[in-house]
């Protein structure tokens, strides 16, 4: 392990070595061939390669990157005749020079600089431009004017000069270039058009001798503000090279100033630099203000994003079916802040293909090669969702090219830039695949698919929902109508009509109830009621309550009794614990109606002879339910022939914005202005949809029982008793 690491960083030593030797060693030959020659802008870029491979590699291999310095500037210097005390002078203070200026950096930025912060440009530009080059300005200037005899101060600016030009225009772009090649890389051709167009009017300002500022400025700030910092840097780059060749073939636009030539050279040297760093930091303000116009648009899709959440939400809690859930997707995902074009597909039941369940914002050639249903075998983003469980995300047209270029056309026709393919789960299975796709390029970042993953699995949820409800529903519609006729059974010696109305007129399914049944020795059993909850819970209480009424009256239990053992039925079998009921037992051989109530609304009378109505309220007792020990008093009347007998549950009688005592009297009225041979079954359906017509907030079951010849002989009109 540990000469494996030794090999390693032996390795890396070595590179490292080259990737500065080499560069090192360019540089300094056009310095001294093309950048050492007139009055020209002469700048030495070996300075900027060094500063930057200082910034980005450990203090512990600075000794490797020293090494190259010394034995590559040993090298060049010898090689140009310059002579051992001068080149060992120069190659001291090209290595002093980087060791300070990076230290310095690495200190005050606490770390490599990020060039694109203000603060760190200026850092930068203080110590690597500034102090660095300075330091080796004073061991490299003292050394010239030793070796040529001049003035120390004029050679100490003039190597000051071209090193932190160096530093700048080579050592920023390669501290950038890993932040933002990128740009580069996107607007090749632009970049290379800067570029050139930089170098092309270089030449003519200095062939000219026009001033500079006339054309090379504009262009530079193009290059700020379309290719960012870095083509600043490189555009600055391009204008100091070839200024530099320019002036070393003799033309300058500097010459004619009352200055000395290193002189000259100091002021050309901080055009070109004080142009370049007002381009970059032109890049930085132009980058911010984009920063903030993109954070601004990303908060708001952001917003939008949780909007299209919360009303995504509320929409599938109320969907039931697969349909429904479709359409709240549909209507809720396709915008800014979602997604162009989306589609929903699911499992089928043999588990063999994706069948459809909505798409939306595709064109319509498109959308038609999808056809109904894709193969699971079948190469696509949805299908390799599902069968992998993973997400699939596709950011660009050449990506989903790689992976599906069977489908690529349908993309490329169909205007779409980016794909995100998310799998819907329900018990860890995939069951279907949420397809999102973009017309423009996306970053498919973290907040993206945040909102992708929450849609696609409140999706996965509604459909878990709506397949229990679907089966729910299936089981309790089966029940109730096993137990819950749509017309009762003949009964010798009565007329009964019904009308049974749910509140859900679509599903159909509630939980009032009604029954009338012929009972031994020529009686008749009569009931309403009404059990709390909705669904199949509410469907199987009802059926539970009803058939053990049934069984009750069948034993011969008068109708207060039969509520008393009810109720304790109801305490253990009952899914909601609670409901009312009104019970109603017919003796014809004494003409009299026995009626209980749990906390039931009262039955009425309607008299053959004068069409009055009675509410019969002499039956009190609670409602069915966890009460121990309840008991329930019981009413009787006297009836005669053609008098009609009327229960009902409480969605009769209680709407919206009435009271209970309106909702009876309005009942009690209508009941009065009945003819008295009306079929009863018509009648009942009239009374309901007049006195409680839909929308209505609860079922209505109206039971109406017309008397007939069966009863004894007696023409009393009857009395309430106790």
């Amino acid at each position: 392990m540990i000469a494996s690491r030794v090999r390693d960083r032996i390795g890396f030593g070595a590179g490292l070595f080259g990737w500065v030797a080499l560069p090192y060693l360019a540089g300094s030959v056009l310095s001294w061939q093309t950048f050492g020659g007139g009055i020209g802008p002469a700048f030495f870029p070996a300075a900027g390669v060094t500063v930057a491979a200082m910034l980005l590699t450990k203090r512990t291999m600075w000794p490797v990157i020293v090494a190259a310095i010394v034995i590559a500037e040993l090298a060049v210097d010898l090689r140009y005749g310059a002579g051992w005390q001068t080149s060992v002078g120069f190659a001291v203070a090209n290595s002093v020079e980087p060791l300070v200026g990076a230290s310095l950096v690495l200190a005050w930025c606490k770390g490599p600089p990020d060039l694109r912060k203000r603060e760190d440009l200026a850092r930068f530009v203080a110590g690597a431009m500034m102090l660095g080059p300075l330091v080796g300005g004073v061991i490299g200037g003292v050394t010239t004017a030793l070796r040529d005899q001049v003035d120390w101060p004029m050679a100490i600016v003039h190597w000051w000069a071209g090193d932190a030009v160096g530093v700048l225009l080579i050592g920023a772009p390669i501290l950038l270039w890993p932040l933002q090649s990128h740009i580069l890389r996107s607007r090749m051709l632009e970049t290379m058009a800067v570029l050139t167009g930089m170098a092309v009017l270089t030449v003519v300002s200095f062939r000219l001798e026009l001033p500079p500022a006339l054309f090379l400025l504009p262009v530079m700030a193009w290059a700020a503000l379309r290719l960012d910092m870095l083509g600043a840097a490189l555009c600055g780059g391009a204008l100091t090279f070839t200024a530099n060749g320019m002036a070393n073939a003799g033309y300058t636009t500097f010459e004619n100033l009352d200055l000395h030539r290193p002189g000259q050279l100091a002021i050309a040297q901080a055009f070109i630099a004080v142009v370049v760093l007002v381009a970059m930091l032109t890049a930085q303000e132009a980058a911010g203000r984009v920063t903030a116009v993109q954070q601004r648009q990303a908060e708001r899709r952001e917003r939008e994003r949780l909007e299209t959440l919360a009303n995504l939400g509320q929409m599938l809690s109320g969907a039931l079916t697969q349909n429904q859930i479709g359409d709240a997707v549909l209507s809720q995902v396709i915008n800014e802040a979602g997604a162009q074009a989306l589609a929903v597909a699911l499992l089928n039941d043999d588990g063999t293909a994706l069948d459809w369940l909505a798409m939306g914002g595709y064109p319509d050639f498109a959308a038609y090669q999808f056809h109904d249903s894709v193969a699971l075998g079948e190469p696509t983003a949805a299908t390799d969702a599902v069968r992998t469980g993973q997400p699939v995300i596709i950011r660009t047209v050449a990506e989903y090219r790689r992976r599906y270029p069977a489908n690529a056309k349908w993309m490329v026709a169909s205007g779409g830039a980016a794909v995100v393919s998310w799998p819907l789960t329900a018990g860890g299975k995939a069951i279907g695949a949420l397809v999102l796709a973009w017309a423009d390029t996306q970053p498919l970042d973290t907040a993206q698919l945040a909102y992708t993953s929450a849609v696609a699995t409140m999706i996965a949820q509604a459909l878990v929902r709506a397949r229990i409800y679907a089966d729910e529903h299936a089981r309790a519609a089966v029940l109730q109508a096993a137990v819950l006729p749509t017309s009762p059974a003949p009964i010798d010696g009565v007329e009964v009509g019904v009308s049974y109305e749910p509140a859900d007129l679509v599903q159909g399914l509630g939980g009032d109830w009604y029954d009338a049944l012929e009972l031994p020795h020529g009686r008749t059993y009569l009931a309403v009621g009404d059990v709390v909850g909705h669904g199949l819970p509410a469907v199987e209480d009802m059926a539970q309550l009803r058939s053990a009424g049934r069984a009750l009256a069948l034993q011969g239990l008068p109708p207060a009794q039969l509520l008393v053992a009810l109720n304790a039925f109801t305490r253990h079998a009952s899914n909601g614990k609670f409901a009312t009921m009104g019970v109603a037992v017919l003796d014809p051989a004494s003409s009299t109606l026995s009626y209980a109530s749990a906390g039931h609304p009262p039955p009425l009378l309607r008299r053959a002879s004068t069409g009055t109505v009675i509410r019969l309220s002499g039956a009190h007792g609670p409602v069915l339910g966890p009460i121990a020990r309840a008991s329930y008093s019981e009413g009787n009347v006297e009836v005669v022939e053609g008098d009609i007998f009327v229960m009902y549950t409480d969605g009769l009688i209680e709407r919206r914005g009435q009271d209970i005592e309106s909702g009876m009297q309005r009942v009690e009225q209508y009941v009065a202005d009945w003819s008295g041979d009306e079929a009863l079954p018509s009648a009942c359906r009239e009374l309901t949809q007049t006195v409680a017509p839909p929308p209505r907030n609860d079922d209505v079951c109206v039971v109406a029982v017309r008397f007939g010849t069966s009863l004894g002989d007696n023409d009393s009109q009857g009395t309430t008793l106790s």
